[in-house]
C-alpha cells in the first residue's frame, strides 16, 4: 500500500533536488525532517510519505526513530538524549552511532550507524524528536512537524496497533515531560509546521 499524499504546507517546504539546475547529487544541503507527536498521532504514517516524496524529489533519504534507542518503558528521556547525540554527531561528520533498544528481547540492541552526506535526507520521527532536535546543528537543514490529534482517536490507534497492553498513560506522562525542553523556546526549536485532527489539516508557521 502506498504512503498517503503530504499534505501541501508540508510538501512545500520539501527541497526537490530536480529543480536545481547544474546541482550535482553530491552538491546538495543535508536535511533532517523531524516528526513528533504524542504516541499514536500518526508519525510513522508521515514518515514513510516524507520518505516516499523526498526519494521521488531526487533525494538520498533514511530514517531513524527515537523509539528505536528508548531503553524501555520508562526511558523515553534517554532515549531522546541518545537522539540528540546522534544528530550533534551528524552535524559535525556526517556520520553517527547510537546504541539500540531491542524491545523483544527488553535489553540493549546492536550499535546503528547513521549516515547523513551531501544531498541526502534523514527523518527523525518519534516521541521527542522535537525535544532531541532542540538544539544548534551548524550545517544540517532543519525542518520540525508536529502532530496533534485527539486522545480518543489516538488510543483508539493504539489498541487497535499494538497487540499487547501496556500504560499509555505513563507513556503520555514522559512525552509531556521531554516536550517541555522545545516548548521553552517555541519560536527557536518549534514545529514548522503542525498537523491536526485526523484530517491532517495543516498551519505552517511564518
Amino acid at each position: 500500500m502506498s504512503a498517503p499524499a503530504l499534505p501541501r504546507d508540508l510538501a512545500t517546504l520539501l527541497p526537490d533536488l530536480r529543480s536545481r539546475d547544474g546541482l550535482g547529487p553530491a552538491e546538495g544541503p543535508r536535511v533532517v525532517l523531524v516528526v513528533d507527536g504524542m504516541t499514536g498521532s500518526g508519525k510513522s504514517t508521515l514518515a514513510a510519505s516524507l520518505t516516499t516524496e523526498l526519494t521521488r524529489r531526487g533525494w538520498r533519504t533514511g530514517v531513524l526513530a527515537v523509539e528505536d534507542l528508548v531503553p524501555g518503558w520508562d526511558g523515553l528521556a534517554q532515549g531522546v538524549d541518545l537522539a540528540a547525540q546522534a544528530l550533534r554527531e551528524l552535524a559535525a561528520s556526517g556520520r553517527a552511532r547510537a546504541r539500540s533498544w531491542d524491545w523483544e528481547a527488553m535489553a540493549p540492541g546492536p550499535v546503528r550507524e547513521v549516515v547523513l552526506p551531501a544531498a541526502s535526507a534523514l527523518v527523525l520521527e518519534g516521541c521527542g524528536a522535537l525535544a532531541a532536535a532542540a538544539q544548534d546543528l551548524p550545517g544540517l537543514t532543519v525542518i520540525r512537524v508536529l502532530l496533534q490529534a485527539p486522545a480518543h482517536l489516538r488510543h483508539a490507534r493504539v489498541a487497535a496497533r499494538d497487540p499487547y497492553s501496556w500504560d499509555v498513560a505513563a507513556w503520555e506522562a514522559q512525552e509531556r515531560q521531554v516536550a517541555r525542553v522545545w516548548q521553552a523556546d517555541r519560536l527557536r526549536w518549534g514545529p514548522a509546521v503542525v498537523l491536526t485532527g485526523p484530517t491532517g489539516s495543516a498551519a505552517r508557521r511564518e
